[in-house]
């Protein structure tokens, strides 16, 4: 626990600080970490899918961390070109000629795996990172993306603390993950709605655009599709029998890890912000 916290009291503020005070070329800082995290929980993603099917994937990690490279470039210099799409289709194209190319070895047995795995990974971490950074096309893009990771990381930190003191006894509702409680949800989509309205209630900008019962409404929906992020890579791993998708991050295991709540969660938020 103290290393879960150690990790959180230090990311947040290195993230607001890169946000705040780095916003230089449209957030060129913050994308280039989006595509080092891209490229980076690709390859824990791909080791595991390796681990899980054995069968090796021919796409390199590094071709993911492109897109989120592709949307900056989007976002900043060329709104009206579709390239995040086009790097999309030319990673699929490339997936699908290795597959030609390598496919004879075990005489092509395993080539709907193999062009499933990368075809996840394009996914997963690599198309929906791009969707933390169309945050900041919003309206009030730092207090829009500020207020993302507070209500990821607030899920999942009450969460923790709700189970830890009141899910000890009700645990096992969710197979996927049998430690995970029913006090451990509720408590973290009820503090993360708190966050939301708060937030939403007092920061300058964002006030004057989010009504209360939006501010619940996105609490809630993000919470939840966070909740989504976290049991699918506890599938994930599962599926390979690891406990956890690596060991960079202290007291959390891989980067994939930190971030699967973000990665489910985005499009969520990007969505409803844009509605609203």
């Amino acid at each position: 626990m103290g290393k879960r916290v150690l990790t959180t009291v230090i990311t947040l503020p290195t993230l607001f600080i890169i946000i705040f005070l780095f916003p230089h070329n449209s957030y060129l800082g913050f994308s280039l970490l989006a595509a080092v995290t891209a490229a980076y929980g690709a390859k824990e993603l791909k080791v595991l899918y390796e681990k899980a099917e054995n069968t090796t994937l021919h796409i390199s990690p590094l071709g993911i961390g492109l897109l989120p490279l592709a949307q900056w470039i989007e976002i900043a210099h060329a709104p009206g070109l579709p390239l995040v799409d086009l790097t999309v289709v030319l990673l699929a194209l490339f997936s699908f000629s290795m597959e030609l190319r390598y496919g004879d070895k075990d005489s092509f047995a395993k080539s709907l795996s193999r062009i499933s795995g990368e075809s996840l990974l394009i996914l997963y971490p690599g198309i929906l990172i791009t969707f933390i950074q169309r945050i900041l096309t919003l309206p009030h893009p730092s207090a829009s993306l500020i207020l993302f990771f507070l209500l990821v990381f607030g899920n999942d930190s009450f969460a923790f603390v709700f189970g830890m003191s009141m899910g000890r006894n009700k645990q096992g509702i969710i197979k996927v993950s049998p430690k995970k409680s029913l006090a451990g949800f509720i408590g973290g989509t009820l503090s993360t709605m708190v966050i939301s309205v708060l937030f939403c209630l007092f920061v300058p900008g964002i006030k004057e655009d989010i009504s209360i019962w939006m501010a619940l409404v996105l609490g809630f929906a993000t919470s939840s599709a966070a909740n989504i992020g976290d049991l699918i890579e506890s599938a994930f791993k599962r599926s390979a029998l690891v406990k956890d998708s690596g060991s960079i991050i202290p007291g959390r295991g891989g980067l994939l890890d930190s971030i699967d709540s973000m990665l489910a969660s985005a499009p969520v938020f990007w969505i409803l912000l844009t509605l609203f």
